[in-house]
């Protein structure tokens, strides 16, 4: 069936990609023609927006799902104080906690215009796709692997975490919605052989390889310490980096490591605010950027944020880097809707279906309430998504030509019920 959206403003998230009073014609997942509204084609439905906003849906290129229902458990301290706090809730972490905590990170996710996120976990590899292909959203979704001798909290993941997630692509196979990765979980967390087994498991399979990398200033102390080297160079050493490489955080480069990082191909998951909340530091993103290095924005986990908010995202990617150079023109609101969308789609490999609203694209779309009171142009609108909107103006979310989210409601769920049932869960647990 082809349907056509009218009356709206279209900012397709390619460059200069801006058109009031815009259409798109959308036949069953995919976008078959953008434009004017008045050189709209014949569809057999037709509806009108009203003259709201339409963006490409957001791409969460780094999150922790299952660990939501711990948010708010430790708001000081910095990355290794914060781990220290938090052990005792992700050690007895079972696989319903995580699928509880999907739950509420997929629902949070899309209420925020986010259609598609990659989401990292220690066990259970498999849940988040569930998660999220039951709710209508996309999912990059794997486990991420480490050496119990250097994270002595649990027990080992590997090849547990290959185990999984090869069941999951079976589960999965022939849907659309969902890919995998395998991934292990940092250079100071992992041996080189685990490092080396997983890339060329992940390999094998044909699927990205996921690593948090160079997080923090004792990241790289550590791992000089035990290798004589930061753990850019280190993974570089083993051959970890490719162009299927995704790298979360990546703050402590040096100049001469986002030159070799650029020529690897590797991309990188950008995370501003759990950064600057756990007083990591702020990430050399336009350094990397001008390389030619592929950024996309993240969460992290709302542990370590709180909150899964592209749109607060864009807006700190901007602010940090302005309040930490003095410069005012170092990045802007085009770059950092560019890395919400396009590029973040470039980060998860999946540019060939989403990213951008233009034909042959999947019509994966946010509907925003967005009125400038002088009038919307394509400068006013752009500065209203990255500097002012947020949840609030989220109206509708679209994921394959398929309104998964509207008006507060969503389409294939009961949201109020699967919240209920987790209160009433945690409820008799007394160390909840």
């Amino acid at each position: 069936m082809r349907i056509l959206l009218s009356n709206l403003f279209l900012c397709d998230g390619t460059p200069n990609g801006f058109i009031a009073d815009a259409a798109i014609l959308i036949e069953g997942k995919t976008i078959v023609w953008t434009g004017p509204a008045s050189e709209a084609p014949v569809a057999a439905a037709v509806r009108d927006l009203a003259g709201r906003v339409v963006i490409p849906g957001l791409i969460n290129t780094h999150a922790h799902g299952g660990m939501s229902v711990q948010r708010g458990c430790c708001d000081n301290g910095d990355l290794f104080e914060w781990a220290q706090t938090i052990a005792p809730f992700t050690s007895v972490l079972s696989l319903e906690d995580n699928r509880f905590g999907c739950e509420l990170a997929v629902m949070e996710m899309v209420r925020n215009g986010i259609t598609t996120a990659c989401d990292c976990t220690r066990f259970g590899a498999g849940i988040f796709s569930d998660v999220a292909s039951a709710i209508g959203m996309r999912s990059l979704s794997g486990a991420l692997a480490n050496s119990p001798q250097y994270r002595k909290t649990g027990r080992a993941n590997w090849p547990l975490a290959r185990e999984e997630t090869e069941g999951a692509m079976a589960r999965h196979a022939g849907n659309g919605l969902v890919r995998h990765y395998l991934g292990a979980h940092s250079p100071y967390s992992c041996t080189a052989e685990l490092l080396i087994e997983v890339k060329q498991a992940a390999d094998e399979l044909g699927l990205p390889f996921v690593i948090h990398l160079a997080e923090s200033a004792k990241e790289t102390e550590i791992v000089r310490e035990r290798h004589g080297t930061t753990p850019m160079r280190w993974l570089h050493g083993l051959g970890l980096l490719d162009e299927r490489s995704i790298l979360a955080h990546c703050i402590w480069l040096d100049d001469e490591e986002i030159e070799l990082l650029a020529e690897t191909g590797a991309s990188v998951a950008h995370n501003p605010v759990s950064n600057a909340k756990l007083a990591s530091g702020i990430a050399p993103i336009p350094a990397m950027r001008q390389a030619g290095i592929v950024v996309g924005l993240g969460t992290d986990s709302t542990v370590s944020n709180n909150s899964l908010d592209i749109f607060q995202e864009m807006k700190a990617s901007i602010l940090l880097q302005r309040a930490s150079s003095l410069d005012a023109h170092i990045t802007d609101a085009a770059d950092a809707f560019a890395m919400a969308t396009r590029e973040g789609a470039r980060v998860l490999g999946w540019q060939d279906a989403i990213g951008t609203l233009v034909p042959g694209k999947q019509a994966d779309l946010v509907v925003l309430d967005l009125d400038h009171p002088l009038g919307n142009t394509a400068q006013r609108v752009l500065s209203d998504i990255v500097y002012k909107a947020g949840p609030q103006h989220v109206r509708e979310v679209m994921v394959a030509g398929s309104t998964i989210y509207a008006d507060g409601r969503f389409s294939n769920i009961d949201a109020g019920a699967i919240f209920a049932r987790i209160k009433q869960h945690y409820a008799h647990i007394p160390s909840a």
